[in-house]
């Protein structure tokens, strides 16, 4: 006898592929004319779909909508990022660095349209929302302030203030980051390659256990 499989959870599939098409047109409108341009019968039509069908995946409609995008992806490159920690406790602390501020860039970078609109509508986000986001933020923090502790116990750096260090370093890269978000080369005198080679060489000098 012939059986036909359909596959486990299909609906969750259909539904989980319909939220993700919601979320990504919601996402290139919210770019183009901005959260308060954008109304929700612009995304039913984008979409092709009925009218009422995103509040069934977003009750709370385009507020929640903008909420969920900014987090969601947000958290999808904090996550890329998080992922290659190990990797780094191995590299040589130079190589270990220049991936780091790499890392670092791509957080903001790797999704252009989501950190533009972020920028763009943060007076929207409630304040528990921004704390999230912080929080986010502040925990890769910390993970780089322990990276330099344990570098300090290699004899790699110097004995210091290891989340001032951390903060100092991953401040340098937001001139990069601003560049690429308002289109405006900061220092364009200078390559990004040269500029990240100067910047890290700079911080190494810094923390020299044999200029402590």
């Amino acid at each position: 006898m012939y059986v036909v499989h359909t596959p486990k959870n299909s609906r969750q599939i259909q539904a989980a592929e319909t939220r993700r098409k919601i979320l990504q047109q919601a996402k290139i409108l919210f770019f183009r004319g901005g959260y308060h341009k954008t109304t929700v019968r612009s995304i039913h039509r984008a979409l092709n779909m009925a009218d009422g069908i995103l509040y069934h995946y977003f009750p709370g409609g385009k507020r929640e909508l903008l909420t969920v995008l900014i987090q969601e992806g947000f958290e999808e490159q904090l996550g890329k990022l998080n992922s290659s920690n190990s990797d780094l406790e191995s590299l040589p602390l130079k190589e270990a660095l220049k991936k780091i501020y790499e890392l670092g860039n791509e957080l903001f970078t790797g999704d252009i349209e989501l950190m533009r609109i972020l920028f763009r509508e943060s007076d929207v986000m409630e304040l528990s929302e921004t704390i999230h986001l912080s929080n986010l933020l502040h925990e890769r923090l910390q993970w780089f302030a322990g990276f330099l502790q344990r570098r300090y116990e290699k004899g790699e750096v110097r004995k210091m203030n290891f989340e001032i260090a951390a903060r100092q370093f991953m401040s340098m890269s937001i001139q990069d980051i601003v560049s690429k978000l308002i289109n405006i080369e900061l220092l364009s005198d200078l390559s990004r390659d040269i500029t990240r080679e100067q910047i890290i060489d700079h911080m190494l000098d810094l923390w020299n256990p044999l200029t402590s």
